[in-house]
């Protein structure tokens, strides 16, 4: 969780009162209205109409760093207890009564905070609120409940075991902080998990859950005077009481450069450095985010233009800035292979101590600045993000409007920021880094003759208004490319998708990452500009331009400001038409492809599902490694790629949708100038074929180094077009959840993991209905066997009424929030399009999934949970055998 917070910081800590952007101004002071009740907690409103969304969240100012040593994880264990019961809701009732309502609920621990949270439809405002004042004031902290619930984050903890880079996060941060609580991890140790009392929990609650210690934060499509009329009803009734004031340690950092190694069995190699950093509060705050925009976002950045492209050190390498409540950290983390890790540390360091000596050209710093106030407008598309950052800056500066200023900020670094708070912060003699390796070491001594040659290259390098929602626009172009364009002019931003066939479904063991590899080199050089010229044209724009691959479909996707739309729609048509496709750009990709099958090699769960796939749907194309092949990364060349692209890439099987701030008419001119002479290819594309059948059971077992067992538990279904998926759908939804019969079942009530569920994956012919739970190695037998007995249940007695309109909300509920951005809206539409099912699939697929029966989903559960015919995969950690 450690690392999945700082990511979080990362993309700044964000614009709420107004987003400012090139002289745009879009204003929320009149859309966000705080109060502080009399009891002392704080609500803030912000009405959001994009979307039929309403995003609702308590926070309370109650985080690891509040912990002594023997309470290590209490924060973390009552987030997991809050939703487990209250006076009046039983276990597993709160999340089944929000997804009853079409809603999801979850809660995340940080350093310095507890949020609680709810998404859904607007109508969910009122039960969100019940609901969580509830949860946050009279949980009841069951005894029973809560010996379960230890089992649940003693899994957790195993299942982060599994996942290199968080290991390595956390050594990380354990050696960073000297005396700060920020060094233990939030989550906790076993020893001390297990020790917590029931009275403990409701020491620490009395102690910090109180409402002058607490905000209520609401974004969506809600009216703010009801809703703060809500809040007072709900929150309002609760007696004040004081905070129990914290003092926390100042911090020094490490005195000499600190360098480690973890060594663990993976495939690929990872690093991480780290230098002190400031808190949110201190004016340095907004420099960091630049400096590490400058650094490490985007390819280019010099971090990524030096140690991927020019040195070719490393699979992959980021940066960002990690500024809480307290003292932060400036982080450089990434992949390299193991003979490189330490060159790739010195170079880093020699990149970030440039900051101190040389100032950064204007043209270079206007880009970084860019990039992160279009991090800024991206945000506010959704409105969990949007909720997120108000309740950050509520938390940690008082004020949610206090990001007004931090926007101001950033627009406002100069080269001489840059080097002022370089030289404050980034002193040699701070350093603390780590490797996480197979067979590399890294001794303090090194890491400290490494940073003295950085430090000394350093000195001496030179640079080388929301109206009416308006109908989609559709138009096949003359080359037969099928544009889908819908206007949406609240938020200054453009999500671009364009689709074709092709994918998984296309290749073969010989050609098995043919796709990935050619929408990993396709967007990144054309013939006009080289990758670099390319990347820094794109990032100037505050845009970026990428390529994915899966199953079905290929393509593009690219987002960008509105204000430069117009040039980014002009490289987004050079990228499609003109691409380099060079010999030496797929060597530069070659290494970051094969590194994926590394990470991919290095996650049990990632292996079991590979291997899941490929039991349930081989000789087909879709049993093949969706990541591709490493003997075909290995022997792919340009030529391969370019006869790809001439075959796939066509426009007479191609759809390009476009949703934002755009005209159509005037869009749909430059598309057809631009494409007039973009013509098919001849040979047509391959007929789609459909598995064997299963014959009878298919049972596998995967030995591999790993703390846990992950069982997966399949059925073949048919695919994207048939009349039982949506049937199958509400099935997987009663199945799946924190309200669901798995989740309630197996997690809740018998704490058997701390991940269960089911999902559906769905191919153009043939699709999967899968179970899953992760699990200590000696309760797989028990697992499994509950996994059966779910299965029984729903065949032999049904679902209820009340599970149906759960399930069925559930789904409509998460459709409709996953569409709330650009670009999620943009890649519906063209999916769904170039898929055979149309551009507006929308509507019918919440129809479709609203006149489904009971009697539908038994039928398809007899139907499809075939015991004759299966598919279990079992991977068990290697020290179980």
């Amino acid at each position: 969780m450690g690392k999945a917070l700082r990511s979080w910081w990362k993309v700044g800590l964000f614009l709420l009162g107004i987003i400012l952007f090139q002289g745009r101004l879009m204003a929320q002071g009149s859309n966000l209205r705080t109060v502080v009740l009399e009891n002392g907690l704080s609500a803030v409103v912000e009405e959001n109409h994009r979307a039929p969304v309403v995003a609702v969240q308590v926070w309370v100012r109650a985080g690891s760093v509040y912990e002594d040593e023997r309470l290590a994880g209490i924060t973390h264990l009552i987030e997991h207890m809050i939703f487990k019961g209250t006076e009046k809701r039983g276990p597993g009732e709160i999340a089944e009564a929000i997804e009853a309502h079409g809603g999801y609920i979850n809660a995340f621990t940080s350093y310095d905070y507890t949020c609680y949270y709810i998404v859904g439809p607007r109508e969910i405002l009122e039960i969100a609120l019940d609901i969580l004042s509830d949860a946050v004031f009279h949980a009841t902290f069951d005894s029973q409940e809560l010996a379960r619930e230890k089992e649940v984050v003693l899994e957790e903890m195993r299942m982060r075991e599994d996942r290199p880079m968080i290991v390595l996060a956390e050594e990380v941060m354990k050696r960073a902080y000297q005396r700060y609580p920020y060094r233990r991890p939030i989550i906790g140790y076993e020893k001390t998990v297990r020790a917590i009392t029931r009275k403990d929990i409701l020491d620490y609650v009395k102690r910090f859950y109180v409402p002058e210690n607490m905000a209520v934060v609401v974004v969506g499509d809600v009216e703010a005077s009801r809703t703060l009329s809500l809040i007072q009803k709900y929150f309002g009734g609760v007696s004040a009481r004081k905070a129990l004031q914290i003092k926390l340690p100042e911090e020094p950092y490490t005195e000499a450069p600190l360098g480690f190694a973890v060594k663990r069995p993976v495939e690929e190699n990872y690093f991480e450095i780290v230098l002190p950093a400031p808190s949110l509060t201190e004016a340095e705050a907004p420099v960091m985010d630049v400096m590490a925009a400058l650094l490490g976002e985007g390819r280019s950045s010099r971090l990524y233009l030096k140690l991927r492209q020019r040195l070719n050190l490393v699979s992959s390498v980021e940066a960002s800035a990690f500024t809480p409540a307290g003292p932060g950290l400036f982080e450089v983390y990434g992949t390299a292979p193991a003979e490189n890790l330490k060159a790739a540390l010195k170079e880093a360091l020699v990149e970030v101590f440039r900051l101190k000596y040389e100032p950064v050209p204007e043209a270079e710093l206007r880009k970084a600045r860019i990039q992160v106030l279009s991090d800024f407008v991206h945000s506010r598309e959704t409105m969990e993000g949007e909720a997120r950052k108000l309740g950050t800056f509520q938390m940690v500066a008082g004020d949610p409007r206090a990001a007004e200023k931090y926007l101001e900020a950033i627009r406002r670094v100069s080269p001489e920021d840059i080097r002022r708070a370089a030289q404050k912060y980034f002193d040699p003699q701070k350093v603390v880094a780590g490797l996480l390796s197979a067979e590399v070491d890294l001794t303090p001594q090194e890491l400290a003759q490494l940073v003295k040659e950085a430090e000394l290259e350093a000195q001496g390098v030179t640079v080388r208004e929301l109206g009416p929602v308006v109908p989609p626009v559709f138009r096949i172009l003359s080359n037969g490319l099928r544009v889908i364009i819908q206007p949406l002019r609240d938020v200054p931003s453009v999500g671009l998708a364009l689709v074709f066939p092709g994918g998984l479904r296309y290749e073969s063991p010989e050609t098995n990452g043919l796709f990935r590899a050619l929408t990993t080199v396709w967007p990144r050089a054309t013939q006009k500009h080289s990758a670099e010229e390319l990347a820094a044209e794109i990032e100037a724009l505050g845009g970026r331009i990428t390529g994915f691959s899966g199953r079905n479909t290929f393509g593009l996707e690219a987002s960008f400001l509105s204000e430069g739309f117009e040039k980014g729609l002009k490289l987004f048509l050079e990228v499609l038409r003109e691409p380099a496709l060079s010999p030496q750009d797929l060597d530069r990709a070659r290494p970051e492809l094969l590194s994926a099958l590394y990470r991919q090699e290095d996650q049990p769960l990632q292996v079991a599902l590979r291997e899941f796939y490929r039991v349930m749907f081989s000789p087909h194309p879709y049993g093949l490694n969706v990541l591709g092949s490493k003997d075909f990364f290995e022997k792919a060349t340009a030529e391969d790629l370019r006869r790809a692209y001439a075959r796939y890439v066509r426009p007479d099987a191609g759809v390009l949708a476009i949703v934002g701030d755009v005209e159509p008419e005037k869009v749909l001119s430059a598309l057809e100038k631009a494409l007039s002479d973009w013509e098919a290819p001849p040979e047509p594309l391959p007929e789609d074929q459909k598995p064997p059948a299963l014959s009878g059971p298919r049972i596998t077992t995967v030995t591999k180094p790993a703390e846990q067992a992950h069982l997966l538990l399949g059925f073949r279904t048919p695919g994207l077009s048939a009349e039982d998926r949506y049937a199958l759908e509400v099935l997987n939804a009663v199945l799946a959840g924190q309200g669901g019969r798995l989740f309630r079942a197996l997690r809740d009530k018998e704490a058997l993991a701390y991940s269960v569920t089911s999902f559906l994956s769905l191919g153009v012919n043939t699709g999967a209905l899968a179970l899953y739970i992760g699990c200590a190695p000696d309760k797989k037998e028990a697992a499994l066997s509950g996994l059966w007995r779910e299965i029984t249940r729903v065949k032999e007695g049904g679902i209820s009424e009340e599970e149906l309109s759960r399930a069925k909300n559930w789904l409509i509920g998460r459709y409709e929030t996953e569409l709330q951005t650009n670009l999620s809206q943009a890649m519906d539409r063209a999916l769904n399009e170039a898929l055979g099912l149309g551009f507006n699939y929308f509507y019918r697929y919440i129809e479709n999934i609203r006149q489904v029966s009971a009697e539908e989903v038994q039928e398809a559960a007899r139907k499809y949970l075939d015991d004759q015919h299966y598919v279990l995969v079992i991977l068990t950690p290697a020290q179980a055998q």
